[in-house]
Formats: C-alpha cells, structure tokens, sequence
C-alpha cells in the first residue's frame, strides 16, 4: 500500500504546458524528407522559416581553422587555372582542415540551405532575423555543400579553390559570389556584430575569434570580384529549391540535383551585385563611386523590370532612396528637395521655388522663415553677393505663405515695421496675384482678411487698397466700408502712462476730466503724475484727488500727516503717490514703486513744512518695507544689498521707541527680515511685549541657545510651546485686537526664507504631528528633531489635521525655495503617505533618489535610499498596484525580503504602467529572475519565461564573476530603474 502511494502522481504538481498541435519540432524533418516541403507551403508556418534555419544550424557542431584571413581571386576559372599551381603541401593542408562529417550533420546542412533556397537566399531577410554569427554559419555550410568539401569561414590565404567530385561549378560560383557579398554587407554592420559576438552562447557560432577575423577582412578583392563577375559574359546560375535532395535513412546517396538550377539574366545579377556596391561606397564616403553604381544599377533594373527576379531583392522605393542619397532620383525633385539644393547653392532659383510652395504649401514654414533669417545676416555680413532686394522678395513671400498657417508661425507686424522704408507694396501685390489663381474659397477669405487688415493698418493703405481692387476678393459693400474708413483722420499713437500732453477735441469740461483722471490711474511715472495733477486741478474737478481710485490705499500714520496738511498740490500729490506706489509693490512692480517713494521724499525735504522730516522719516520706513517685500520674492536672486538692508532693519527697530514709531506691520517684516539674515541678537533686546514679535524672538533665541550648547541637547521651550499653542483646538485669544494664533503662524512662515528656519520649524511640526498619531509606522524623520520634547500634556486636546495641513503647506513653500533638500523631499513623502496619498508620496520618494544621485549620474549611496525609505516606496508601489515595481524596490534593501518578493509577484498587476516583462532588465538578483521563470512556466507564459531566461544568461550576471562586477551590473540596472520610475512619477503633465 505504500509502494502504491510512492509511485502515485501527485495531483497538485504543476504539469507541462502541452505544445499547439500544429507546432513540429526540428528533427521531424529529419525522420520525413518530405514533410520540409508541405510545413514551408503553410501559409503562417510554425515554427517559420527563419526559426528552422537557427535550429538546424544551432544543432550543428561549430569547427575552427587554423588559417590566415585573406579573400581569394576573381573568377573561378581563374581559380581553377591557378590551383594547378599549388604545391603539395599547401593542398595536404586544405585537404587535412576539411571537416568530416556525419550524415546527421550534412542531413541538417542539406535542410538549411533548401529552407534558405526557399527564401530565395534574401540576404537583407537573413541580416535582420539571423544573428550575425549564424549567417556566417550559412554561409560556410553553403561553401561546404556547393564545393563538396569542408571549408572554413573566413577562407584562408592559402584557399583551394577545387572542386570535389560531389561539388558543382555554378553551386560554387553562386557561393563564392554569395562570400564576397556578405564580406562587403557584413562592413556595414561591423558595430553591432562585434557586440553580438561578445554574448556568450552554448553552441559556439558567436565564437569571438572567427568574428573578429572575419570582420577583418580586407575589402578590395571582394569589391574586384564583384565587379569582374558584373563585367563577365558567363552565364551565373542561382540555386532552385529542387536542387537540394534531403538524405533519407534507405537512400546513402549524397549527390544533389546541381542540374536543375535557375539561369538568370545579366541584368538581374549587375543590379544587385552593383546596388550592394553602392551602398558599400555610400558607408566608406566613395560618393563618386556610388553615384556610379547606383546609376548602373537603375539602368540594368530598368531593362528587366518585367521579369520576375530569382536573384535580385531590391524594392523600388529602396531604389529611389539609393538614387536620392546619391544625388538624384528617378522622380522628379519634390519642392522641399529643390529648397535645399537652392541653399546649398547659394538660394539659386529661390524666389520661383518659393513661388510654387505657395501654392503647393510643401515647404515647412518654419524653414522658409530660418532661411529669410539665413539671407538677411548673410546679406549684411557682406558674405552674399545678393541685392537686398532679394531679402525683401523672400521676406515678402512668407509673408503671403503665412496667410494660410492656422497657427500663424510669425507676425506679419514684424514685416512691416522692418521693410517700412521700402517699396514692399509691389512686392506683396505680386505675390497675391501669383497665388490667388490657385486658391481655394477659404484661401480667398484669408487673403481677404490680410488685405484689409494691411489697408487699416498701413501708412499707405490706399495705395495698397488700389492696388488689389481688381482680384475680385471685395465685394462692393466692402470696398465701400473701406474707403470710408480710411477717410477718418488718424489718431495720434501714444501710450496714456508717459503722455505729457493729451489732445481732446471734446467740449465738454466733464469728458476732458473723466480723460484726465484715467490717464492718471494708468500712468506709472511720477512725473507724469505731477503734469496730469496740475491739468486736472485747473479744471477743478467736483471730488477730492484721492476719491478718484479706491484702491490708493495709504498707511495710517502718514494718511494723518497728509490730511493734516494745508490743501495744496503736495497734498494731492504726496497722497496719489503713496497710493499708486502701494498699489504697484502689490502687483510685484518693487522698482517703480521705490521710484515713486524716493520722489515723495525728497519732495517733502525740499518744502518748508512743520512735519516734513516726521513725513520724510516715515516715507523712509515704506520704503524699507517695500524692498523687504522684493528681497523675500527674489531671495535666490540677491538683487538687493542684504547687508545694507540688514542696517537698516536694525534702525527701523530701534525707532520704536520714538514719539511716532514705524508701522507694527513694517517692524514685523523688519524682525523676521533679520532672523532670514541670521542677525539674532538684535532681536533680542526688542519689546517682549509685541505678539507679532513672540515667534521670531523665539526661533532667534533657540538658534542662540543652540549656538551655546553645540550638541544635540534639548534647548530652550519658548518656541515649542508656543509652536504647539497655534493647534489648540480652541485657540485662546488674549485680547479684541490681537490675531488668531494660525492666522500669525502662517503670517509668519510666508516670510520665513532661510533655509535653517524652515528646518527648524518643520521639524517642530513633525515632533507635535509623531506625538499626536502616536503610530511608529508614520513617524516623520527630520533634522533638528532630536531638540524637542517626546511628550505632551492633553494632547487630546490639539487638532492632528490642522498640524499635518501646515507641516504640508510648510514643506511645499521650503521646497519652493530649496528643491534639493533630500531630507524634507523625504519628509514630506512620510506624510503623504501617512495622509493615504500614495502616488504623491512616491513620487517625493523618487525626487529624493533622483537627486540624491544627482540626477542619476552619481550611484546610489545608502544615506540617500536606507531601508526605512525603500520599505515605504515598496508599500507605496504595492498599494498603488505596481507590484512588480515593488518587487524590483526589493533588491535595494540590504538583504532581499524574499517573503516580500514571492507575495508581489503572487499578486496580479492592476496597473497599465508596471508591466511585468518591462523590468527585466532592472533586475539582477538570481534567484529572483529564477523565481520569475518558474512563475512564467507554471502559468504557461512561454515568451515571458524565454525573455526572463535571456536576461540571466547576460554576462555580467554570470555567478562566478567577482564583486566589482557585481556591484558595477547592480548599480546599472539601479540606475536604469530610478530613471524608469523618475519618467512615470516625475514627468507626468
């Protein structure tokens, strides 16, 4: 009963996936001659034609000769005369190299040369499907049958060109001329052949010396031969699919049928013996020698262009290609091709090209306009011998060309403001006219709307007007409309914000104060300010100077002094300019609005008033405040002087102690403008008693304190308190006029520019947000966290959203300022994925790698990707789907989680974007593709298990290489990997 158990089959183990019925295997060709033929008739054969000549060529034993690479003769006749020459041991040394063979062996040989007959021996077919090695494979068997003997490839110096009994001079002929050919073709693909034959394979045909000899072959007798056996008269004869017998086990014959080969013409072999001559003459820079070729190629083509070729593969429009790379071709020249030979040419014929590309609309307008471009600077360098009224014609004809571009490429404005001074008119009619035949009824609507558009806004728009009345694109209510409106007088074109004087030619004293004061809004010059307030109180206007804009809005204490002013035209204009200097730092315009405040001031100083220097020093804090403001939006750009600016905010505060001090507002800025500039004394001795001052005291005395104690000692607790006040989920309010606390934090923050006060305040926030969520698998990570407490008293009583909405806030505006902080890139990835964000947090985690690597050009360190971080982007991938990207992720950690591993490739893939075949290459862990290819075969993926297969058998995964290799392939495919993942989460619109 046992036993019976033992021998039984277990039901649960995975079975073999059974082959498609209509699927055969190589070595039935072997057991039935006759079936090669019935599986090629199929119409989708399986396996193809091409896959049976790499399976019976890999099942074909690989020998190697010891000989010295050197292309033989021209013909063979000549040949044959000259091996009677041959002493005795030179042909005991052809005779000793030749390969004995076993029927097995030629059995196979005889099948891939009949399915390679069967393809016509189309070598551009071969080239792309046959692995280079290979070919060179086919081609020795193919020397081996048609000589009757073992050659080797390349052939040697000392080659016999004899032919044994069971060989055949046109068979060997058609392989010699076969030989020679794959020498020339086989140059032009010399970069990806010697990469291919560093790949280690198990049957030996990419065997690095027979490679490298056969790529170092010399070129010039194969080229000879070639062109002798185009200039002979002997007929050439090209193998027929009959004229391979396969062996069969009752027949010991060996002999082929070499008498039924095909005979083709002369024609049909000098076409593609001298197409292939071209293209080699092409690749070595012989343009003379393939312009030749190609010319005698398209000659012979053309006589037998009726016949069905036997020998000859070439398309037409391969042809054409060859005949246009050349320098001509058997169509007539497209219009893009006559524009740059014109170039080349000097712009020979330009104008008639351009012409007919108005019409035909062939050339891309983006080159017509690179040539004008081209034609104007040669022009004025003196490098062209050309009018420039050859630049005007060109300039005129892109012109009327653009007319029909949707997306109209430039400005016709451009034209006009440029060429103004010439006769350009003539030109643009010429044009119009030349193209308006041809233009269909949309085309007319365009030009229509250009001539219009050229009449109203041209100085010579009736002589242009007249000039295209008789194109019949006008109707006669149009041509009446515009001769009407060019009667109208133009008006003067001035800009309102620097008009010194304005004409109006209304009488109504209302209309020319409604002017006046527009244009008082608009201007942004203090001088214009000063020209139009005087018109406009010489036409006393009903409403006081600063009603006219309700968005002139003045600071409170100096809106005192001004009203307190006698009324007067300093009044007026002290006023205006303080507003519009306001309303202009609001809008970002820092410069003007300085502009305007340093013309008040010194206006004030200059007149005898009682409170001018109150007025003055007060205009001096605005100032101040508006270039503060400048230095926090350009902090990266140093447009000001931050040590100046340090001094002054330091005078700012020391005047608030005066009768009059700054603005609260201007002393905040002050304050926290100095904790940006690391000047935290001063902030020091300022009145404790300020609110709005109590956080950057705070910060400034915790960089003190940290200053003093030069350790990661816990310091002072002002900040953290009252850091962890501004969350109190019913925040105290001290008095009627003093802030919410978050409404002054975020006050705050917005002016916060250095990058160790955002430090600081993010790490505080993170320590309140890990206290508060008490959860050790959403802890925050940042510098500067060590420094605060690890408890806090009624911490039910905080608001946990309103800490995580800041700290979010916060680390978007650092980031803004320093995108290359890895740790708060890091940080705010920890949030988003505590908040359930995972595709944002991946992508923070991405950011950090990527620049940690500095853009992937550095490898990976550990402090950059630890396993802290790579467990989080492994569980941010698999939420998100992406169960093969977290499965690669794996391979970053220190020692692979296989448990991991094993349960993500378990899992199905519900994301479009993490295809499983698609990271092979990222892999390098062994045992992991191992895993992935018994996965593949278990769920019958045949061509997933293959491509898996292949990428471990790469060589610098081999397991016997040393470390460095090791390291050196990981870190590659590391980097291959982050790059991947840095274009799907960082690079999406």
């Amino acid at each position: 009963m046992l036993s019976a158990l033992t021998i039984m089959e277990d039901p649960l183990k995975p079975k073999p996936v059974p082959l498609a019925a209509e699927t055969v295997l190589w070595f039935e060709f072997l057991l039935d001659p006759n079936k090669i033929t019935q599986h090629l008739q199929q119409t989708n054969p399986e396996p193809s034609a091409v896959e049976l000549i790499m399976q019976f060529i890999s099942m074909t034993p690989e020998v190697t000769f010891p000989a010295e690479v050197v292309t033989p003769g021209s013909d063979i006749q000549t040949s044959l005369s000259a091996s009677a020459a041959l002493t005795i041991p030179t042909i005991q040394r052809n005779i000793d190299c030749c390969m004995q063979l076993t029927r097995k062996q030629l059995a196979l040989k005889i099948l891939e040369l009949k399915v390679a007959t069967w393809l016509k021996w189309d070598l551009d077919l071969l080239e792309k499907n046959l692995p280079v090695a290979m070919q060179l494979g086919l081609l020795r068997d193919l020397c081996t049958v048609s000589y009757g003997r073992g050659l080797p490839i390349p052939l040697p110096n000392d080659f016999d060109m004899k032919i044994s009994p069971t060989g055949n001079e046109h068979a060997a002929r058609f392989a010699l001329t076969m030989y020679h050919r794959m020498v020339l073709r086989i140059q032009l693909l010399k970069e990806t052949a010697l990469g291919v034959s560093r790949q280690p394979t198990n049957n030996g045909y990419h065997t690095v010396d027979i490679m490298l000899q056969f790529l170092d072959i010399p070129t010039q007798p194969s080229i000879e031969y070639l062109q002798q056996l185009c200039i002979s008269n002997k007929p050439f004869y090209v193998f027929h699919y009959d004229s391979f017998i396969t062996l069969q086990c009752d027949n010991l014959s060996t002999v082929q049928n070499y008498e039924i080969m095909h005979l083709i013409s002369p024609e049909e072999l000098r076409g593609q013996i001298q197409y292939e001559l071209a293209h080699y003459y092409l690749f070595t820079k012989q343009y003379v020698l393939a312009r030749e070729a190609a010319s005698a190629c398209n000659i012979n083509l053309q006589s037998v262009r009726s016949q069905t070729f036997q020998f000859c593969h070439i398309q037409s429009n391969e042809l054409e290609g060859l005949l246009q790379a050349c320098g001509y071709g058997s169509h007539c020249n497209s219009l893009l091709q006559r524009f740059h030979m014109s170039v080349l040419s000097e712009y020979t014929d330009i104008v008639p090209i351009l012409k007919l590309d108005n019409r035909a609309r062939e050339i891309p307008l983006v080159n017509r306009r690179i040539l004008e471009l081209e034609i104007e600077s040669a022009i004025s360098a003196g490098l062209l011998k050309q009018s420039r009224h050859l630049e005007v014609q060109v300039a005129t004809l892109n012109v009327v060309r653009n007319i029909f571009e949707s997306g109209n490429i430039f400005s016709c404005v451009e034209f006009f403001s440029k060429y103004r001074e010439k006769d350009y008119t003539a030109a643009i009619v010429e044009a119009i006219e030349d193209v308006l035949p041809h233009c269909t009824h949309d085309d007319k609507v365009a030009l229509k709307q250009f001539v219009i558009d050229c009449v109203l806004h041209n100085v010579d728009g009736n002589q242009f007007l007249q000039a295209t009345r008789s194109f019949g694109i006008f109707t006669d209510v149009d041509l009446k409309n515009l001769d009407l409106l060019l009667s109208i007088p133009t008006l003067p074109n001035s800009k309102l914000a620097t008009l010194s004087d304005w004409i109006c030619h209304s009488k109504m004293a209302r209309i020319d104060i409604g002017v006046l004061e527009r244009q008082l809004i608009n201007c942004t010059n203090a001088n214009t300010v000063r020209i139009l307030l005087v018109k406009l109180c010489a036409r006393a206007p009903g409403k006081p100077v600063w009603a006219i804009n309700p968005n002139w809005d003045v600071p409170q204490p100096l809106k005192t002094l001004i009203m307190a002013m006698p009324v007067s035209f300093l009044q007026d204009f002290s006023y205006v300019l303080l507003g519009k200097a306001r309303e202009l730092a609001a809008h970002g315009d820092y410069c003007e609005s300085v502009s305007m405040l340093s013309v008040l001031k010194s206006e004030t100083q200059r007149q005898e008033l009682g409170n001018a220097q109150l007025i003055s020093k007060l205009i001096t804090w605005e100032i101040l405040h508006t270039q503060i403001a400048q230095c926090l939006e350009e902090w990266h750009q140093k447009t000001l002087d931050q040590q100046s600016l340090a001094s002054r905010c330091k005078q700012c505060l020391g005047a608030l102690s005066d009768t009059v001090p700054p603005r609260i507002e201007i002393v905040n800025n002050c304050a926290v403008m100095l904790l940006n500039l690391s000047e935290f004394q001063p902030l020091m001795f300022l009145d404790k008693r300020l609110p709005q001052l109590e956080l950057t005291q705070a910060f400034a005395s915790t960089f003190m304190e940290m200053e003093k104690m030069k350790g990661p000692k816990k310091v002072c607790r002002d900040a953290w308190e009252l850091m962890l006040s501004m969350f109190l989920s019913v925040p105290k309010r001290v008095g009627p006029n003093i802030p919410a606390c978050g409404t002054s934090l975020q006050q705050f923050l917005q002016r916060v520019r250095h990058q160790s006060v955002f430090g600081l305040a993010i790490s505080m926030l993170g320590k309140i947000h890990n206290i508060l969520k008490d959860d050790a698998n959403h802890d925050l990570n940042c510098e500067y966290m060590q420094l605060w407490p690890t408890t806090i008293t009624n911490a039910v009583g905080y608001s946990l959203r309103s800490v995580c909405e800041t700290l979010q806030w916060l680390l978007t505006e650092a980031l803004f300022f320093y995108p290359q902080t890895i740790s708060w890139l890091k940080m705010k990835g920890d949030l988003e994925l505590t908040i359930g964000n995972n595709e944002s947090a991946i992508r923070c985690y991405v950011n950090a790698l990527v620049t940690g690597t500095d853009y992937c050009m550095l490898s990976l360190q550990r402090n950059v990707a630890d396993d802290y971080i790579i467990r989080k982007m492994i569980r941010c991938a698999a939420n998100l789907g992406c169960h093969m990207q977290a499965t690669v992720l794996c391979q970053f950690l220190e020692e692979i989680d296989y448990g991991i591993v094993f349960k993500n490739l378990s899992e199905k893939s519900c994301n479009f974007t993490d295809a499983m075949d698609a990271y092979y290459s990222c892999i390098w862990d062994s045992t992991l593709l191992e895993f992935i290819v018994n996965l593949h075969a278990k769920r019958g993926e045949h061509s997933r298990k293959l491509e898996a297969i292949s990428v471990m058998g790469t060589l610098e995964l081999n397991a016997n290489n040393n470390d460095e290799i090791r390291r050196e392939s990981a870190m590659v495919r590391k980097t291959r990997f982050l790059r991947s993942l840095a274009k799907q989460y960082l690079l999406q619109l």
